[in-house]
């Protein structure tokens, strides 16, 4: 039978959009019509959408963010769409998924360099359907925390972990949750976090959302603050994450350095997990632990937390190649004088 494809957002049902992806095997909040309004009210991104219908019902969806750098330079060599999730079809049905990637890049690959699937789930099934439209697939790893009780939560912690909360614990810190089914985030709060955050990748030397993204997921009721107070209520760091249906998406997180030396992170994951398996999620999703082949001291860290290594990988597509390579060159050489500058601050 016939698919139809849909690209403007007003002709979209929006509760059939919602009920598909709630009720979708690999479904997940990136897909959301909640997260599509995020991407609207940030800065700098424009969300894209494309709905396939056939017999006038929803079979597939695809929810792609494009992201442009302020700057007249960067916007011209960072431009990227990023899907994260993938799209996601009934049945796994190869002909819809590749309906879904043409319209797509028809319609987006003339307006950035590259566009990446960051998948959550592996799309192993349809592998030749990404190569044939010109994806190539990148490992990419990341861990997945089954929030069966606190005791095996506990028991799968790596011994130095466990140390560290235990010691965190003794130094006074304690962890303040906020959002729906917790306590009221105040905007002061929030914003409070935000800085934490940038902070953290400020030091790193990587780019962080505007904070815009942030404040509109709380709006939307996606939103989940866990935050880590010195014993005098000081916030030494805190953790976004992203709540759907029973799964929780530790967005992102981070701790001041001056405090790292009371174990701040260690108690924020502990935390995280015990609030979580408490309040009914069943897997906590770490977030992304990078590339198999590159060094990640992210990766060590989370590696001792007890979770389920997985390895969905990513797909990306180059729509122009030169600009790709000038702009990752400049990106390399922009962290690099990032980190040397901070070394020198200190």
């Amino acid at each position: 039978m016939e698919i139809i494809v849909k690209t403007i957002i007003d002709e979209i049902d929006i509760k059939e959009w919602s009920d598909f992806v709630s009720t979708h095997p690999k479904g997940s909040v990136f897909q959301t019509p909640q997260m599509f309004r995020c991407y609207e009210r940030t800065p700098g991104q424009t969300p894209f959408i494309v709905g396939a219908y056939q017999n006038t019902k929803l079979v597939g969806i695809l929810v792609a963010v494009i992201i442009r750098e302020k700057g007249f330079l960067k916007s011209r060599f960072s431009s990227r769409s990023i899907i994260t999730s993938g799209p996601i079809v009934r049945n796994d049905d190869a002909r819809i998924l590749e309906i879904l990637l043409r319209e797509y890049d028809d319609a987006v690959g003339r307006q950035v360099i590259y566009t990446q699937i960051r998948n959550q789930y592996e799309q192993l099934s349809n592998c030749d359907v990404f190569r044939n439209h010109g994806y190539r697939f990148e490992p990419h790893l990341n861990y997945l925390i089954w929030l069966d009780s606190e005791e095996n939560i506990w028991g799968r912690i790596g011994n130095g972990r466990t140390k560290h909360i235990k010691t965190a614990q003794k130094n006074g810190l304690y962890v303040d949750v906020y959002g729906p089914g917790a306590l009221k985030l105040a905007p002061q709060q929030l914003h409070e976090g935000f800085d934490v955050i940038l902070e953290v990748y400020r030091r790193a030397g990587l780019p962080l959302v505007d904070c815009a993204q942030i404040e509109a997921a709380n709006e939307e009721g996606l939103l989940r603050m866990f935050v880590v107070r010195t014993k005098d209520g000081e916030m030494a760091g805190c953790r976004f994450g992203l709540s759907f249906g029973k799964s929780l998406y530790g967005w992102y997180a981070g701790s001041r350095s001056r405090y790292y030396s009371l174990f701040p992170n260690d108690l924020l994951i502990w935390e995280t997990l015990r609030w979580a398996s408490a309040n009914g999620y069943e897997v906590f999703d770490y977030g992304g632990a990078g590339s198999p082949n590159k060094a990640y001291g992210v990766r060590c860290f989370k590696s001792q937390i007890g979770g389920e290594l997985i390895d969905p990988g990513r797909w990306e597509k180059v729509h122009k190649l030169l600009k790709m390579y000038i702009g990752r060159l400049g990106y390399a050489l922009y962290r690099y004088c990032k980190k040397m500058t901070n070394k020198l601050s200190r």
